[in-house]
């Protein structure tokens, strides 16, 4: 679960929290480039890993399914893959995060279908279970942020959320955000739907945008459509508006 892996995750980032800069990437754009992004597609997966030249092995794999033989007691008797314990699930997938193949195959693939793939790993049965749509992360730049802290109107209906430790909001703020400390995650991440409305655009910010990206990455798994994480976090936002002091 992500609520898990971010726990694990926050001391980590903690002692990194003095990282180098995140620089803008690209200048300030109109509102309407900043709207809610299309969702992404997860593919729930499972798989059968078999050595590259076990074709035959393959195919008389896939009769066996044809007709009715359960995909998970195949996978634990023949996969070669870690995964087999388990019957072959791997989770969900998102693009960009697996084999180039494998993604390809699997996301051209009806749900409850069977298809193939080979990769440096071998050849590949997968059998897809689910599919889900999440959000995308927007990145939001300090323009972008800076514009709609001074335009009331921009606001309305915004979620503005800081992530940083109490002395970092004590020492360096912006006005408007709330601050729900990520270190703090297990005191906050049960009622989170109830403290922020999914539906709402929220914004994200914490330092230099590393902390608040593990947050704006929680909100979609929670079902949040319209998140932004802020590009190099307080510290870029600071070299646009003089007024809020660098530590």
């Amino acid at each position: 679960m992500l609520a898990h892996a971010m726990q694990r995750s926050i001391g980590r980032l903690q002692r990194h929290s003095r990282m180098a800069p995140f620089m803008t990437a690209r200048p300030a754009s109109s509102r309407v480039a900043a709207s809610a992004a299309s969702p992404d597609r997860l593919v729930h997966v499972a798989h059968i890993l078999l050595p590259p030249d076990q074709e035959q092995k393959a195919k008389e794999l896939e009769d066996k399914l044809a007709g009715g033989a359960a995909f998970d007691e195949l996978a634990r008797e023949h996969s070669s893959c870690g995964s087999a314990k388990k019957g072959g699930e791997l989770g969900w997938l998102s693009r960009g995060t697996f084999f180039p193949q494998f993604e390809a195959a699997a996301f051209a693939a009806p749900v409850g279908s069977i298809t193939r793939a080979t990769t440096g790993r071998g050849l590949h049965l997968i059998k897809v279970l689910a599919e889900k749509f999440q959000a995308t992360i927007q990145q939001m730049n300090p323009e972008e942020l800076h514009e709609m802290i001074n335009n009331p109107a921009l606001l309305e209906d915004v979620q503005l959320v800081d992530v940083r430790e109490d002395w970092e909001f004590g020492t360096s703020r912006i006005p408007g955000f709330e601050l729900m400390p990520l270190s703090r995650f297990s005191e906050w991440s049960a009622d989170i739907s109830t403290r922020l409305d999914p539906g709402k655009e929220t914004v994200v910010l914490c330092h230099h945008g590393v902390r608040s990206m593990q947050m704006a990455q929680f909100l979609v798994s929670e079902g949040f459509t319209n998140v932004k994480n802020v590009v190099g976090g307080i510290d870029n936002y600071s070299r646009v508006d003089s007024s809020i002091p660098l530590y």
